[in-house]
């Protein structure tokens, strides 16, 4: 299958087996006695840390996770988020109880140039975050934006990654966010900063129906997704509006009948999966390059 030698293939077992990552039992075939090779998903773990806003207020959780995926532990920091020193005191201590070979952090907001930046937590804008975590736990530390996290968890799970998938999620307080991911690979743009609508030309003034059909409009029209995904939970929308919001969109845009419109999916589910599966990623890529 993999198209090595025999050889080959025992040197590198013999190196996976040193790196902890495959564990070695023996059975019985025939009355001869064989080795069996397991992957060990414990040898590597994850902590993965979602800032979200929850009833006018930004709050944390942290996950623990394997390389299969599974979450080994969850704790939820339920003071709001007002200073950096805070969220650094909570970062290290779930990580001083079991430290990660990598930390990932999903924001709602973008990291430039390493300084968080166009962030709704007003404590952290202009911080180095990724930086920090590293000096205060000495743990390599990645940024990604809360809805790229989101829109990737969603594609992977529901199997479109290697498609076009798009996702917009409407926060209560703050302006909306697309992810957006295309072969298996997120968008981020030249600046990092594909996906911020809040620049675009919608009419914040108009309800937010409306301003739903717009940005839906606006996505469909120009990527033709094979999924879209919109995250509205935080609006409160009737069964009506949102029925009323797809006969408009089929109205105005009678050409697009292949994509898949979803207003059902859970953020905070698509988002620590998203988190985990592409900090695993990362985790599997390094492996394979060393």
């Amino acid at each position: 299958m993999t198209g090595l030698s025999v050889v080959s293939i025992n040197k590198l077992i013999e190196l996976l087996e040193l790196k902890d990552i495959l564990t070695v039992d023996f059975t019985n075939t025939r009355g001869r006695r064989a080795k069996t090779y397991q992957i060990n998903y414990q040898a590597y773990t994850l902590g993965a840390l979602q800032l979200h806003e929850v009833h006018d207020y930004i709050k944390a959780n942290y996950s623990l996770i394997d390389l299969s995926g599974k979450i080994i532990s969850q704790t939820h920091y339920e003071e709001n988020i007002t200073s950096v020193e805070q969220l650094l005191e909570f970062i290290k201590q779930r990580t001083a109880q079991s430290k990660p070979q990598k930390i990932i952090v999903g924001i709602p907001g973008d990291e430039l140039n390493g300084y968080l930046q166009l962030i709704d937590v007003k404590a952290l804008r202009g911080i180095k975050l990724s930086k920090a975590i590293e000096v205060s736990t000495d743990i390599d530390t990645i940024i990604v934006n809360d809805i790229n996290a989101c829109i990737f968890g969603a594609a992977s799970s529901l199997h479109e990654s290697q498609n076009i998938a798009a996702g917009i999620y409407f926060p209560k307080l703050y302006g909306p966010g697309v992810g957006i991911v295309i072969n298996d690979q997120l968008i981020t743009g030249a600046d990092g900063l594909a996906g911020e609508i809040q620049y675009g030309t919608v009419d914040q003034n108009e309800s937010p129906k409306d301003q739903i059909i717009d940005h839906l409009r606006n996505i469909i029209s120009l990527i033709n997704p094979n999924l879209l995904i919109a995250y509205i939970d935080e609006l409160n929308l009737t069964d009506l509006e949102i029925n009323q919001i797809i006969q408009t969109l089929h109205r105005h845009l009678p050409l697009h009948q292949n994509y898949k419109l979803d207003f059902n999916r859970n953020f905070q589910d698509d988002y620590l999966f998203g988190l985990a599966t592409i900090g695993r990623n990362i985790i599997f890529k390094k492996l394979s390059g060393n």
